[in-house]
């Protein structure tokens, strides 16, 4: 292939692309491999605005939720049948009936209070409110004929964990109850406002990552069939739909409800684990497992005044420091890691996250004060992404806290690589993906997700041989490469080279996957 006109692809994450590390890695990677390389990101708020990184482009489009509603379908609502006869759906349409009303209701309010309608602006105001009200009196009516679900018990985790599982395992088999075009209100802005983008960039690849822009693009790539062009699509799949711990179950079964229609659309896919490339292959029954990119990170060069961990929280090196580095809700497990430094005097625990005033954060830090280990609980700030593995260096233990849940069970997390990338010996809770390595590459140790008494153990365990561990993991060469960015690179590299016929010439250069930085520069907000 020659260079004079490198083939163009578009990567679209559903989010503003700056705050997903693996997308910029994507980027940066197609840049240096001599594409021609966009990324899409979404806003839900705010302007327009585009950067740059190396010859790559980002564009960020604010695409508010109420874009495509005059173009939508109709809103759900009950039917009149409901009152006598409700039949399966009949609960999901007073839901989505009573949200309506609740919009109606405030819109009549605004109506009342800022005379919107010129002469006639008190009775119309007047008559909205009194629809409103009738529509509230006829969605109590129906609420007396239409019994909601069984709650989800409020009891041990386990329990509301089990009765969330089946409540998602209701929705994927009963699909038609979570329709994602009358779920996601995003769906129709999003192919509104990105779909005519798309059709201006012309991609030869669109590459979508995680599950919310994969409509979009497959109704791209049919526009640019028709027009006699042929569009690749590549999907990264982040996460184990099915499996995701902290949305509601029906927002769940709306995504896998996507997933399934458009999977099988996808002339290549990627997915971040094995065993989550063998369960994607399983749940669709794919021709071709999915390839593997783990989230690895970059290894950058760090400034003259670059502080590390430990010394950013004010420890001495012989004092034992644990770290979790990522971001933090309950499914994640760091309470327990909390709980356990009652138990280890004088070990240090850093939560490097980039929520440090969000509510989960805050929780732990009054976990630690209760328990008087506050002194001993730190709350670090991130770091540029290329620098977390010197960032974490200085630290004794990495740790993986996760609880159970299925995409918990198939996770490679970032922190996992990062910690290895470091040298740090890694304690992971028994999560199968990460506790197979551990394990078998006698990288640390494995503790009972949850269970403090079991973590505690395994701190002890680990200290007296940390260095003897961590020898080992600097040792290996082999090991490094196989969990860094390099080798995911050459993965992607393969991949666009068998979907497009051939590369660039400099895609083959010596050391072109060898990236240290992702530097990202603003060039235009209004």
């Amino acid at each position: 292939m020659t260079d004079s006109a490198p083939p163009h692809v578009v990567y679209m994450p559903g989010n503003d692309v700056l705050v997903d590390s693996r997308v910029l890695k994507y980027i940066a990677s197609a840049d240096a491999l001599g594409l021609r390389v966009t990324g899409i990101g979404v806003v839900r708020k705010g302007v327009h605005r585009t950067y740059t990184m190396g010859e790559a482009r980002i564009i960020v489009e604010p695409v508010p939720y109420n874009l495509g509603e005059e173009a939508g379908p109709v809103p759900a609502r009950v039917r009149p049948l409901d009152l006598v006869i409700p039949d399966e759906r009949a609960w999901e349409r007073l839901q989505a009936a009573r949200k309506a009303t609740a919009r109606r209701r405030r819109g009549a309010r605004r109506a009342l209070s800022e005379r919107k309608h010129g002469a006639l602006s008190l009775p119309v105001a007047l008559l909205r409110q009194v629809q409103v009200l009738l529509e509230r009196i006829y969605n109590r009516a129906v609420a007396l004929r239409v019994p909601p679900p069984p709650p989800v018990p409020a009891g041990p985790a386990q329990d509301v964990e089990s009765a969330r599982d089946r409540e998602i395992a209701h929705y994927r088999e009963y699909p038609s109850l979570s329709r994602w075009r009358e779920v996601l209100p995003h769906a129709r802005a999003d192919e509104v406002a990105l779909g005519r983008l798309l059709d201006e960039l012309r991609p030869d690849v669109i590459h979508v990552h995680d599950v919310f822009m994969l409509g979009v693009a497959a109704n791209a790539i049919d526009r640019a069939a028709a027009q006699g062009r042929t569009v690749r699509l590549v999907y990264d799949a982040h996460e184990y739909i099915a499996g995701v711990a902290v949305v509601p179950a029906r927002t769940i079964g709306a995504y896998c409800d996507l997933e399934r229609e458009f999977v099988g659309r996808a002339d290549r896919i990627i997915t971040v684990s094995p065993p989550l490339a063998q369960w994607l292959a399983r749940d669709y029954s794919l021709e071709r497992t999915p390839e593997v990119v783990l989230n690895a990170p970059l290894v950058g060069h760090p400034p003259e005044d670059f502080d590390d961990l430990r010394k950013v929280v004010g420890l001495a090196p012989d004092v034992p420091l644990l770290v979790y580095g990522g971001g933090v809700n309950r499914a994640r497990g760091v309470q327990t890691a909390v709980a356990a430094l009652a138990h280890l005097p004088g070990v240090h625990l850093a939560l490097v996250t980039n929520r440090p005033n969000g509510p989960v954060t805050k929780e732990l830090l009054t976990q630690a004060r209760s328990l008087g280990v506050l002194d001993r609980f730190h709350v670090a700030p991130f770091v540029p992404a290329e620098l977390v593995t010197h960032y974490f260096r200085s630290a004794t233990i990495g740790l993986s806290t996760l609880l159970h849940a299925p995409n918990h069970d198939v996770a490679l997390t970032n922190k996992f690589c990062e910690y290895l990338l470091a040298g740090l010996p890694i304690i992971t809770s028994d999560t199968p993906a990460q506790a197979e390595i551990v394990r078998e590459r006698s990288l640390g140790d494995v503790y009972a997700a949850g269970d403090v008494a079991d973590l505690v153990r395994a701190v002890t365990d680990l200290l007296p041989r940390v260095g003897e561990v961590r020898d080992r993991i600097l040792g290996d060469a082999a090991l490094l490469h196989e969990f860094s960015w390099a080798a995911q690179a050459e993965t992607i590299r393969s991949v666009y080279d068998e979907l497009l016929g051939g590369l660039p010439e400099r895609a083959w250069a010596e050391g072109v996957t060898n990236l240290d930085s992702l530097q990202v520069t603003e060039v235009e907000r209004p």
